[in-house]
C-alpha cells in the first residue's frame, strides 16, 4: 500500500513538472558554475597576494604555482563551455530550427518591462509585468556574460602568456590586461553574488535553492508564476483540436411493401 501511494505521489509530481533545461544547458551551466568557483578561490589570492589570508590560502592549495594551474585550468574549462554553448546555439537554432534560443535577445517590450517591475516593486503598481520564456533579468544576465567573458578570457590568456603576446602588441598591453583582468573579476564576483544568486536562489518563492538548472525542471505553479506568457502558449499548442462533429444521416421513410401473389392468396 506504501509503495503504491508513493507511486501516485511521484506521478502527480511528475505531471506538475515542466521541462525546461535540457541536458546540454544543464551541463553547460555546470561547467561554467564550478569554473567561476574555482577561478574566484584562486584568482583572488593571486590578486591580493600581499594579504596574510591571502598567503595561508596559497599555502593551502600547495604554493603559488599549484594555484596558478588549478586558475588556468578553470579558465580552460570556462572557455570550453563558452564554445560548447555556442555550437549548442547554432545547431539548436540552424539544424533543430528551435525558436528559443531567439527569444533571449533583447526587445523594446524588455525596457517597458523593467519599469513596470520597477513600478510594482516600488508600490505604484498592483500586478508586475508578464514575461515570456525570459525575463528582462534573465536576458541581462545572460548578456553580462557575452560581455564579460571575451575580455576575462582576452586579458587572461595575454596573463597566461605574456610573452608570446608582446611578440605581437605592445609591451603596455600586459599591464592593461592585468587593470582589464582584475576589475573584470571585481564585476563579475559583485554581479553574481548581489543580483544573480538573490534573484535566482534567494527571491521569494524560490529560497533557499533553485534546483531548475540542476533537474531541468519548474513547477507548473511557478512556471505560470514567472513566465505566463510562454504558459499559455504551451497550453495552447498542445491542446487538441476538438473532433469534426459527424454530419447527422438523414432518415428517409421506408418505401411501401407491395404485396405478392401468394400474400394475396393468404389474404383471400
Amino acid at each position: 500500500m506504501a509503495t503504491l501511494v508513493r507511486t501516485v505521489t511521484l506521478k502527480k509530481q511528475a505531471e506538475d513538472q515542466i521541462a525546461r533545461f535540457d541536458i546540454h544547458q544543464r551541463i553547460q551551466h555546470g561547467m561554467m558554475m564550478i569554473s567561476f568557483i574555482f577561478l574566484v578561490l584562486t584568482g583572488f589570492p593571486l590578486k591580493f597576494s600581499s594579504a596574510g589570508i591571502s598567503q595561508w590560502w596559497v599555502a593551502l592549495w600547495g604554493g603559488i604555482e599549484a594555484t596558478r594551474a588549478v586558475h588556468y585550468a578553470a579558465a580552460w574549462v570556462m572557455v570550453a563551455s563558452c564554445l560548447y554553448h555556442g555550437g549548442y546555439l547554432l545547431y539548436t537554432v540552424l539544424v533543430l530550427k528551435r525558436p528559443f534560443p531567439i527569444r533571449i535577445f533583447p526587445t523594446p517590450r524588455d525596457a517597458r518591462d523593467f519599469f513596470l517591475e520597477i513600478m510594482y516593486f516600488t508600490g505604484l503598481r498592483k500586478e508586475g509585468p508578464h514575461f515570456d520564456r525570459f525575463s528582462w533579468r534573465e536576458k541581462f544576465d545572460y548578456w553580462a556574460i557575452f560581455w564579460g567573458i571575451p575580455i576575462m578570457a582576452g586579458s587572461g590568456f595575454i596573463l597566461m602568456f605574456p610573452v608570446a603576446a608582446t611578440n605581437i602588441f605592445p609591451g603596455w598591453i600586459v599591464p592593461v590586461a592585468l587593470i582589464a583582468h582584475s576589475d573584470e573579476a571585481m564585476l563579475a564576483l559583485t554581479w553574481i553574488f548581489m543580483v544573480h544568486i538573490f534573484f535566482t536562489h534567494l527571491a521569494p518563492g524560490i529560497f533557499p535553492l533553485n534546483k531548475s538548472m540542476f533537474t531541468g525542471k519548474v513547477s507548473r505553479e511557478r512556471y505560470i508564476r514567472e513566465h505566463p506568457l510562454e504558459y499559455e502558449r504551451m497550453v495552447s499548442v498542445r491542446r487538441p483540436e476538438p473532433e469534426p462533429e459527424a454530419e447527422p444521416v438523414p432518415e428517409f421513410p421506408a418505401p411501401p411493401v407491395t404485396p405478392g401473389p401468394e400474400e394475396e392468396k393468404e389474404t383471400e
